[in-house]
């Protein structure tokens, strides 16, 4: 898939990081996952300055240090850092936890009251024209926040550009299609869909026996079904997490599976889409922010 305003494409599905970096035991075993993943075409690779405190950017600069060039790099500033200084500083932390000199795209975690967005997005641009950074975006950002982030983004051509929306989207949660997905069709964003695997609740989803007969008339995993209805979706990607090798073989080979018409149709009838709502947004308290930073470093460092 191509990126808006980018002369780049990334895959369809790649690899999240949330929970990579914890501990110092698992690294060999998370970096040779990301690994096998990239060889395997998954060469999107998300991760953030939050997750494990700065953990799982380290894994993923492991991960890629000698195939970088094939990767497309994800990460994103945390709202503690979203001033316009700070997020300067914050991709600077990033590029260094992730042994490089350029960043694929770089995106807001979460929107935030304690900042304007015009900072934030005025560092992203000044990124760009940088080097730094090739392309910009958002995460967690309903249709409100949405439409200010319209407002707030330097408007000059493909600079400061707002290509991607990172947004909770699976079979279980699809009320994302009412309104962020059909808006970012209509204004170009790629939409990264987050624990689209419902973080290993699936069985409780309420249409999982449909799910169960999909993948069961086509000699696939529900997980690999659920993976291919939203890649089916135009201009979504999806970014499982997975160490375990043969997960991450089976989310690879998703990519390939086109569900039917009838296919489509059985699961949108079993899974609705649900009321649209705003995804909630965080509390506006920098303090809070860096003592969850804090604690988390902690926990990394036992």
């Amino acid at each position: 898939m191509v990126v808006p305003g980018t002369q780049r494409t990334v895959a369809v599905i790649g690899q999240g990081t949330w929970g990579v970096g914890l501990s110092r035991r698992n690294r060999s075993r998370e970096v040779e996952a990301l690994r096998l993943g990239v060889s395997l075409g998954m060469t999107l690779i998300d991760t953030a300055e939050f997750y494990s405190a700065g953990g799982a950017e380290e894994v993923v600069g492991d991960a890629v240090a000698d195939c970088r060039d094939q990767v497309f790099l994800v990460t994103k500033v945390w709202p503690s850092n979203a001033g316009y200084a700070e997020t300067l500083a914050s991709v600077k932390q990033s590029l260094r936890r992730l042994h490089t000199d350029r960043i694929d795209a770089v995106l807001l975690h979460w929107p935030t009251r304690s900042v304007p967005l015009r900072e934030t997005f005025r560092a992203f641009a000044d990124l760009q024209r940088a080097g730094a950074v090739g392309a910009a975006g958002v995460s967690n950002f309903g249709p409100a926040w949405l439409r200010r982030a319209k407002d707030a983004a330097p408007s000059n051509g493909d600079i400061g550009r707002l290509a991607f929306n990172q947004v909770p989207y699976s079979l279980g949660h699809r009320q994302v299609e009412r309104a962020i997905l059909p808006y970012a069709q209509q204004h170009g964003q790629v939409v990264m869909a987050y624990s689209p695997l419902g973080h290993g609740r699936m069985p409780a989803w309420r249409g999982y026996s449909a799910l169960i007969e999909v993948a069961a008339a086509r000699g696939t995993t529900p997980a690999q079904i659920a993976l291919a209805f939203l890649t089916s979706r135009p201009g979504v990607v999806a970014i499982p997490k997975a160490v375990r090798p043969e997960h991450v073989r089976a989310n690879a080979a998703a990519a390939s599976i086109a569900l039917t018409p009838g296919e489509l149709r059985r699961l949108e009838r079993a899974f609705p889409l649900g009321r649209a709502a705003e995804i909630p947004i965080l509390p506006p308290y920098t303090v809070f922010f860096r003592l969850i930073l804090w604690a988390a470093t902690l926990q990394i460092q036992r």
